[in-house]
């Protein structure tokens, strides 16, 4: 049978770390080639030759194939009955499979994989990623599959993407990964940018600024008045104007209650039951809400 995965799934530095494990576990074990294992599971094999391990430039760095990974096999090939002997992944301890992982993937957006929240919470590489699979199978390659992936453990999140208002991740046109990284950041909630004004000015560039007249809680953070997975209110609100407006400011210049009786403006205007009629909420006076550059906006008016 003509193997068509090449040489190598990883490089031949993991093949020898690895290979010194399995060895330990499996006495007198050795390498038996990829051509041996092809005999059994032909199936993997194939699936295997259409992921970026089973790629020409993975086979020119180790001469090991499924034994990169899975350790000498010879001892399996002999007795392959035998579960004790059988050089497989499943059931290692996740820190175990990790670092069979990182022997090859310890850069770029894995570099703060130590101490991350996935990994101090015992989640590895193979519960989000299929080592087999062909990319379009491979979790966290598309955002459908990403979201899955990701909405089988934040169960809350997926509560949330189906609130009125909400980011277009169950449609498809932005992934869990475009603000998140799994792997690990420097910043709270694996954030993938240096703050979370930062993440959202990556779509949202015209909420930057810098303003004239700046909103302190816009510049302080984006979550003190916006929920990011989704809400029942207009624009991912945490809640409706004007009580999000409220929680911060006092009814100075402005009536206190909803049930104030007061009247429209004018000398003869009628007086009404409540000073909350049409066009009367804070964001029709106050419309430049993130910021203002007009010279006579100080209150972030128009």
């Amino acid at each position: 049978m003509n193997w068509r995965l090449g040489t190598s799934v990883a490089v031949a530095a993991v093949a020898l770390a690895w290979g010194v494990s399995a060895t330990a576990q499996t006495p007198g074990a050795t390498y038996v080639g990829n051509d041996t294992c092809a005999t059994c599971h032909e199936e993997v094999v194939d699936q295997v030759a259409g992921t970026a391990h089973g790629s020409p430039a993975f086979g020119r760095l180790s001469a090991h194939g499924c034994e990169s990974c899975h350790g000498p096999g010879s001892a399996h090939a002999d007795d392959p009955d035998n579960e004790a002997l059988r050089p497989s992944l499943a059931g290692k301890k996740a820190a175990d499979k990790d670092a069979m992982c990182q022997s090859c993937h310890d850069g770029g957006k894995q570099f703060f994989w130590h101490g991350s929240m996935h990994q101090t919470r015992g989640v590895s590489c193979a519960d989000c990623h299929s080592v087999h699979a062909p990319k379009s199978e491979v979790a966290l390659l598309s955002s459908r599959n990403a979201m899955e992936s990701c909405l089988s453990c934040h169960k809350n999140v997926r509560a949330e993407l189906w609130k009125n208002s909400h980011h277009p991740i169950r449609e498809g046109k932005i992934a869990c990964a475009d603000c998140h990284n799994p792997h690990g950041t420097q910043t709270a909630k694996l954030i993938a940018a240096e703050s979370v004004n930062e993440m959202c000015y990556s779509c949202h560039a015209e909420k930057r600024g810098p303003f004239l007249w700046e909103h302190a809680p816009v510049r302080e953070n984006c979550l003190n008045c916006h929920t990011p997975h989704g809400s029942n209110h207009i624009k991912l609100q945490k809640t409706s104007v004007p009580y999000i407006c409220q929680q911060c400011h006092s009814n100075t210049r402005h009536p206190g209650t909803l049930y104030d009786n007061t009247r429209l403006p004018g000398p003869d205007a009628p007086q009404t039951g409540s000073n909350r009629i049409f066009n009367r909420a804070c964001l029709d006076c106050h419309a430049t809400i993130h910021g203002s550059n007009h010279p006579s906006s100080p209150y972030l008016g128009y």
